[in-house]
């Protein structure tokens, strides 16, 4: 159930944006990084974007 939700998000998420935007190609550069792993790769998309939106602010969670 959950996994389908993220699926929904992803989708809605590039469907909204235009094919050019930074956020689209970020989370396409995720998805592919993480086959099969949708919430992983979206995991790690809200993550860089919140580095995007915030540069002075640390992530709470450290990429490894």
């Amino acid at each position: 159930m959950m996994r389908q939700q993220v699926i929904d998000l992803i989708l809605d998420i590039i469907s909204a944006t235009d094919p050019q935007s930074a956020v689209r190609l970020r989370l396409v550069r995720h998805l592919a990084a993480h086959p099969g792993c949708p919430e992983q790769a979206l995991l790690r998309h809200l993550l860089e974007s919140s580095r995007h939106s915030w540069p002075h602010t640390a992530s709470p969670i450290e990429d490894k």
